[in-house]
């Protein structure tokens, strides 16, 4: 054990003092990770909750960072705890690149470092974690393994499941980020391990923590970007455990999105600069969300925040209800699902198609892919960039709304449907929206791929019939923002978007030992038998099946997991709908008194609308599993 004390003068004037000890801590199959502790310089309230972080980004660097170590010890009083993970710097074992940080074969690393620093004598068994990227995906597989004295966790930017969210989106290999981070630790044997693994398997189970959800049973504020490489993993992370979670997780979660990179908190992002009030200072959310749950400071304020809190974006630049905070009991958002059909000559339209229509086709060919120009990268150039660059080539179909003359907020997920063939066994499908300024730039906004033997799930390949078609789902991620009135939507689909994902052959030989590449001949359908369309959950629109327009996210939730009775607020009869997201109706009936619903409805969040001649009342209730 070695002890440091580190004293920081100005001048005469004393102002902090810590403590560092450092500690090799050994886990359930021998190796031993390096640990450093950093404890306040006066003990008289020992023992103190802990903040524990594990990281594979050297634990000694956090020596740098004095005045905000005197911050969380001296100040805040609170023990720092901050870990290599296995195979990192001075910890022993192999770098596995996360796999050993939660609960495989006998490998319980930050179960077996938490259950140890609960054993220490300054520990009083409260524990936190905290930390972005890295440092949040330790913290989620660490509650997947639920060690019983972790209280919360505070992840920022972070992978919920590291195959979708991180390294197959869509079954494509991401290619360029993934590949350079793992150069950069010195890890890239880790990229021959994850080619053996290109379907989603078991060993993709131990680094998806949904597959445990409900077992997790901590509070947790997840803190993502519209424009971060995991922006999919707070959302995917906060529903998960909001309403499937084991006691304790579900309902204490809060989401917090803004119009961020994976810098997150700052309002530069990529060609665009968000308004000032996009910069956030975590440590105002930080310290509340850990004196909440680990010093019982139940009037600070922390817990009265709405569940969700996104930064809803717009045109930079134009006056608009957008670029602005705004808040929800419930994510996703109840929405109207607006579906924009892919027409001939570059049409893009609510009205789907009526007669037959030509199709689209392009030769992909995988020797001249398409360029990555921004997106939701992590080493490439990140966040939204000008398209234009790449619309003009002829393996880019483009299609595009008319202006448009009201607004068109969206929040949730972007997908797009596409019927499509291809004459070769294999090919990628990509998608990119974007918003088409008055000036004529195509600003990009989300991005999406599908590798076609992926189309009906990720464990499980299926090569393609030749010239069959097919419908492929194309997932584009998270977004909130306006289509501003002089604007149009714009939807690019090709089948390359290179280098941000490995470019496919289209040879339908095994992922990693292809021989050959070939030209690929694809074809995009819109008719009514094919009807392609891009999906956008719209939330200044009424739900369809629902009378009138209203924005539900501002109606107060009733929260249950078996069953909930529903009291009639008029004197006489009424009719009640219940209604999905998705605009159907899953309970109708005449309610005299009251009426206990439950059974009949599946977990998710629902409308109640009551019906009275011209009066209508309604209700937001969310079912738990």
């Amino acid at each position: 054990m070695k002890k440091v004390f580190i004293f920081i003068f100005i001048g005469s004037f004393y102002l902090f003092a810590y403590k560092k000890n450092s500690y090799m801590v050994e886990m359930r199959d021998g190796i031993k990770l390096h640990t450093n502790v950093y404890l306040p310089s006066a003990e008289e309230d020992f023992p103190l909750p802990v903040i524990f972080v594990r990281t594979p980004y050297n634990a000694n660097l956090w020596d740098f960072f004095v005045t905000e170590i005197s911050e969380i010890t001296d100040v805040r009083r609170y023990i720092l705890v901050v870990q290599d993970t296995r195979g990192r710097f001075l910890s022993e074992g192999i770098d596995s690149v996360f796999l050993d940080d939660g609960w495989r074969d006998g490998k319980w690393d930050g179960y077996d470092a938490i259950e140890w620093i609960a054993q220490q004598s300054w520990c009083n068994g409260k524990i936190g974690m905290w930390g972005g990227s890295a440092l949040g995906i330790t913290q989620y597989l660490a509650a997947g393994a639920v060690p019983p004295h972790l209280v919360c966790c505070f992840p920022l930017v972070a992978s919920w499941n590291m195959y979708e969210d991180c390294a197959f989106p869509g079954g494509e290999f991401r290619k360029y980020d993934v590949e350079g981070w793992l150069a950069q630790q010195k890890s890239e044997y880790m990229k021959d391990y994850f080619f053996k693994h290109p379907s989603y398997d078991e060993e993709w189970e131990y680094l998806d923590v949904g597959t445990r959800k409900e077992l997790v049973k901590v509070p947790m504020f997840h803190v993502g970007g519209w424009y971060d490489f995991f922006s999919s993993g707070p959302p995917r992370a906060f529903y998960d455990l909001q309403y499937y979670g084991a006691d304790g997780a579900r309902n204490n979660q809060k989401l917090w999105m803004g119009p961020w990179t994976h810098s997150v908190g700052k309002n530069q992002a990529g060609e665009l600069v968000y308004p000032e009030n996009a910069n956030v200072d975590f440590d105002t959310l930080f310290f509340p969300w850990f004196d909440y749950w680990l010093k019982d400071s139940l009037q600070n304020g922390i817990e009265e925040l709405p569940e969700v809190t996104y930064y809803l974006m717009g045109p930079v630049g134009e006056e608009g209800d957008w670029n602005t905070w705004r808040t929800a009991d419930t994510w996703p958002l109840p929405s109207f699902k607006m579906e924009f059909y892919l027409h001939e000559e570059n049409k893009l339209d609510t009205i789907p198609p009526q007669a037959p229509e030509k199709p689209d086709s392009f030769l992909y060919d995988p020797g001249d892919p398409v360029p990555t120009i921004g997106g939701n990268n992590l080493i490439l150039p990140r966040g939204p960039y000008d398209q234009t660059p790449t619309l003009g080539r002829s393996d880019v179909v483009l299609f595009a709304s008319k202006e448009i003359k009201e607004p068109i907020e969206i929040t949730g997920n972007v997908e797009v449907y596409l019927f499509a063939s291809s004459d070769r066994l294999d090919t990628d499908f990509t998608a990119k929206l974007m918003d088409e300024y008055p000036d004529g730039r195509n600003m990009l906004l989300c991005d999406g791929i599908i590798k076609a033997r992926y189309r009906n799930g990720f464990r499980y390949e299926e090569l393609l019939e030749p010239g069959k078609i097919y419908e492929f789902k194309i997932n584009l991620g998270p977004i909130a923002y306006v289509f501003a009135p002089g604007h149009k939507i714009k939807l690019a689909i090709s089948s390359s978007n290179y280098p941000k994902y490995e470019i496919n052959p289209n040879t339908g030989e095994p992922f990693g030992k292809e021989t050959d590449t070939l030209l690929a001949l694809n074809v995009i359908y819109h008719n009514p038998e094919c009807p392609s369309y891009l999906l956008l959950p719209v939330t200044n629109r009424p739900i369809q099946g629902v009378e009138e327009a209203i924005l539900f996210s501002n109606l107060k939730s009733k929260i249950f997991s078996k069953e909930i009775t529903v009291q009639n607020p008029y004197k006489k009869s009424v009719k009640i709908k219940v209604y999905s997201m998705d605009g159907r109706v899953v309970v109708e009936k005449v309610l005299r008194d009251k009426l206990t619903i439950g059974e009949e409805i599946q977990p998710g969040i629902y409308i109640l609308v009551f019906k009275d001649k011209n009066k209508i009342k309604k209700e937001k209730l969310i079912k738990l599993k």
